[in-house]
């Protein structure tokens, strides 16, 4: 190895301090499921706004009602109506009631909501049957959310059902960190764009297209572009990106051939360069460094290494210039189905199938002959740390899981109520 080479977990940690997150921008409620609040959001108002009824039912006084049963019907006289969100002038005074619905203002005079289930109407009277004690069946003026109540933190991650919360406490626009431009950069002569007619010893840029395919899977969009392996066609491309991104990714020329050009062009474009070259396998030749202020991450051509550069240390670090405080992966724990081998002096990424879920989750690792076959089919990478040569089958270890749809509920079939299962 290169005496510049690192460590897997250094070069990630670099990545991670060398980006921040990006400004505030203020959007829509209900444009904001995904992103990550800026800083805290205070309710703005009380809900329920009133003192409101839980039930249809009849708004009472409870006293009145206290002897009230099966064998004592208590007759009370209907002065008025009360519905959700229309105003009422009935007031209930004892011996009376207001037949209320579910969500309508407590009426002035009434402590209490008697179910329609214990009632018997006889024109402008009912017979209760049951007694309704003080607060039976009313929900309490900012009994779900309190004017002033912290609806969210900085740093939290927008839900719906957080989302849900928030409108009803009277939010309609929130803040969020900006989401960062990308710009993807495939370079090579023997590079094409999708869409293109193939020709000769051309191949498409799949690393990209499974790079954007990661990003718009969480809501962020992507720039993309192709270019030759002339170091003006490398920079004239990165200078475009530069303006009109916050991020570039680099595929291919990020090795030491005759064409691979990549980190040089940086480097006479005034690059400072962070990391170049990782002890970590496959993904070896990533580097990562800052061009006038903004990251530029730097990945091998190879499908296997570019896929796990991005992986394992580009789109974390974009994600938390988006925000993010977490790894942006499932974590879990499985157990080993067959001994794996590292290596004393690099970190080593395994891809694994999920064999089984229940009644604990057993991986498979394994290669198939193609490299995009094993790819998409992968459910889980396991990591080999560095200095670690051997790991027995059977050991539980921890994994990054690439397909979380695997631990999820089946639709039921016809009317069968779903049944949640542990994984």
């Amino acid at each position: 190895m290169n005496h510049s080479d690192i460590g897997y977990e250094q070069a990630l940690g670099l990545a991670l301090e060398n980006v921040s997150p990006l400004g505030e921008e203020i959007i829509p409620i209900e444009r904001a499921v995904g992103r990550i609040i800026s800083r805290s959001v205070p309710a703005l108002v009380d809900s329920p706004s009133v003192d409101a009824s839980f039930k249809d039912g009849y708004a009472v006084v409870s006293r009145d009602l206290v002897h009230a049963g099966p064998e004592n019907p208590v007759t009370l006289e209907i002065v008025g109506h009360a519905a959700a969100g229309e105003a009422s002038a009935a007031v209930v005074r004892p011996g009376t009631t207001v037949r209320i619905l579910s969500g309508a203002a407590l009426p002035p005079g009434a402590d209490a909501i008697l179910a329609e289930e214990f009632v018997t109407v006889d024109g402008k009277y009912i017979h209760a049957t049951a007694d309704a004690e003080p607060g039976r069946n009313v929900l309490e003026k900012g009994c779900d959310v309190c004017c002033h109540d912290m609806l969210a933190a900085k740093g939290d991650r927008l839900t719906p059902q957080r989302i849900g919360l928030m409108v009803a406490g009277g939010i309609s626009e929130v803040p969020v960190h900006q989401i960062p431009r990308i710009g993807l950069l495939a370079t090579g002569s023997e590079i094409l764009l999708p869409g293109r007619p193939i020709g000769p010893g051309k191949v498409y840029a799949s690393n990209m297209a499974l790079q954007q395919a990661w990003f718009l899977d969480r809501g962020i969009p992507s720039r993309v572009m192709a270019s030759g392996d002339s170091i003006q066609s490398i920079a004239d491309a990165i200078r475009q990106l530069h303006a009109e991104s916050d991020v570039i990714i680099t595929s291919g020329g990020a090795w030491k051939g005759d064409r691979d050009l990549v980190v040089s062009v940086l480097e006479s474009l005034g690059w400072r360069q962070i990391f170049h070259r990782v002890r970590m396998g496959p993904g070896k030749a990533a580097g990562m460094g800052i061009l006038d202020g903004k990251p530029v991450f730097c990945l091998p051509g190879g499908p296997a290494s570019n896929e796990s550069a991005f992986i394992m240390i580009a789109l974390p670090a974009v994600m938390k210039m988006a925000g993010f405080r977490n790894f942006p992966y499932m974590c879990l724990e499985g157990r080993l189905e067959k001994t794996v081998f590292g290596q004393a002096d690099w970190t080593q990424f395994l891809q694994c199938d999920i064999i089984a879920r229940t009644p604990e989750i057993l991986l498979r690792p394994g290669k198939l002959r193609s490299r995009l076959f094993a790819m998409a089919r992968a459910d889980a990478v396991l990591t080999i740390p560095e200095g670690v040569s051997r790991i027995p089958a059977g050991a539980v270890v921890p994994f990054i899981c690439l397909n979380p749809d695997l631990f999820s509920t089946s639709l039921p079939e016809h009317d069968r109520p779903v049944i949640p299962r542990r994984p």
